[in-house]
């Protein structure tokens, strides 16, 4: 029998990175005994250190932490190089080892022999194939993905990845788990590529690299009129270069093209990324990405740079993607939004965007996009989905 979140009293991390020591902190202030687990002492013993440093900075700047509920909460997280023994007992594992798929399959490999045979499996994965997590294992109907967002004691956002073996119960198990840690779970009903607010980034960044590549904007144009017209954290190239999207895309790209499960990416990264990367310009820690940085921390983005930009270029490409998912069932209108303001830290969801200009507006703007791509492979990725232009035709709202 699977476990029910009435059952959950002890949770398991396998991998002490940031990710995986910043999950089992969570976990362990919000009342639950955590074992983390890692085959390298020294980065347990940075975890440990880590922890109870976020544990004082949460006990300095939330009100809502005591002093007396960090320690009891540190005093509830055992460390271990022995995998067998951190999951011996385990109602919950969270694996969060490195963004390789064959790594992850070979733990979940093991995870399944010695775990309690009712205990949930779960990935943190941003968005590798949670499917085959779930198919080398004997149980496949007790994984799920648990996508967390960096770092996780602040981030409140958790996606919940369901593949098509886990029931609906399993689903609402891991949510109301997240849920009792103070944190925000958004459901993906479906194991499809990036999830859902990764899937709502590609266009973000790849349609403003179309249209510089095409010498139509400049990066400080689209940046400054996203960022202080729009209200985004950063623009789509600063947010490239901060976060490594140039290296990530270009070496991920092969997986993509060769990815089997549902609305996978079937087209090719636009070419400017390749440039950039063959040149070595991967983004702010290798000195340069689309823009330069070896003698400034940040990018020089004016802020009337952007005045005369259309933003609708690159919301509409958004929205389409929000709507193909919601054509799709693979997420709830309310769970697309709330991840892109909670995950990204957008102004407002792409659908209540949609829903503000107008889908006729969006639809229009959509058009003129496409257009621009008759000769790339990127059209057929680029025209509007059936839901968008249905509703536009019929005057309706997603509200």
């Amino acid at each position: 029998m699977v476990v029910d979140i009435d059952d959950i009293q002890e949770v398991a991390v396998i991998g002490s990175g940031q990710m995986g020591r910043g999950i089992g902190a969570v976990a362990a202030l919000a009342g639950y005994d955590v074992a983390i687990n890692d085959i390298d002492e020294s980065q347990l013993e940075e975890a440990r250190e880590q922890i109870q440093w976020s544990y004082e900075k949460a006990a300095e700047n939330d009100p809502d932490v005591t002093e007396a509920d960090t320690e009891a909460a540190f005093d509830r997280i055992s460390f271990t190089t022995d995998q067998e023994e951190a999951v011996a007992t385990a109602d919950f594992v969270t694996e969060a080892a490195v963004e390789q798929q064959s790594v992850k399959e070979d733990i979940f490999e093991t995870l399944d022999e010695v775990a309690p045979e009712e205990a949930i499996l779960s990935t943190n994965t941003s968005g590798l194939n949670i499917t085959r997590l779930a198919e080398v294992t004997d149980r496949p109907d007790q994984v799920v993905g648990t996508h967390w967002f960096n770092p996780p004691m602040l981030m409140d956002l958790v996606e919940v990845i369901m593949t098509e073996y886990a029931p609906t119960e399993v689903g609402d198990t891991a949510e109301a788990l997240i849920d009792s840690f103070g944190k925000t779970p958004i459901r993906c009903k479906m194991d499809i590529p990036s999830f859902i607010v990764n899937r709502l980034m590609r266009p973000y960044g790849e349609g403003a690299a179309w249209m510089v590549y095409r010498g139509e904007h400049s990066m400080r144009e689209v940046d400054s009129a996203m960022k202080y017209k729009e209200g985004f954290p950063m623009g789509p190239f600063e947010l490239a270069d901060y976060t490594g999207g140039i290296q990530i895309r270009v070496e991920g790209e092969g997986d993509h093209l060769e990815d089997d499960r549902p609305m996978a990416y079937d087209t090719e990264v636009c070419p400017i990324l390749h440039q950039l990367y063959e040149k070595g310009r991967y983004g702010r820690k290798a000195g340069a990405g689309y823009y330069d940085y070896s003698d400034q921390d940040e990018p020089d983005i004016p802020v009337d740079a952007g005045q005369g930009f259309d933003t609708l270029l690159v919301w509409a490409p958004i929205v389409n993607e929000a709507a193909k998912m919601v054509e799709n069932d693979v997420a709830s209108v309310e769970d697309i939004d709330t991840g892109a303001r909670l995950g990204g830290n957008w102004p407002m969801g792409p659908l209540e965007k949609a829903d503000e200009v107008g889908l006729e507006t969006v639809l229009a703007k959509l058009t003129e996009v496409a257009s621009r791509h008759e000769d790339t492979n990127k059209l057929a990725e680029t025209l509007p989905c059936d839901l968008l232009v249905e509703k536009a035709k019929n005057g309706e709202t997603f509200y």
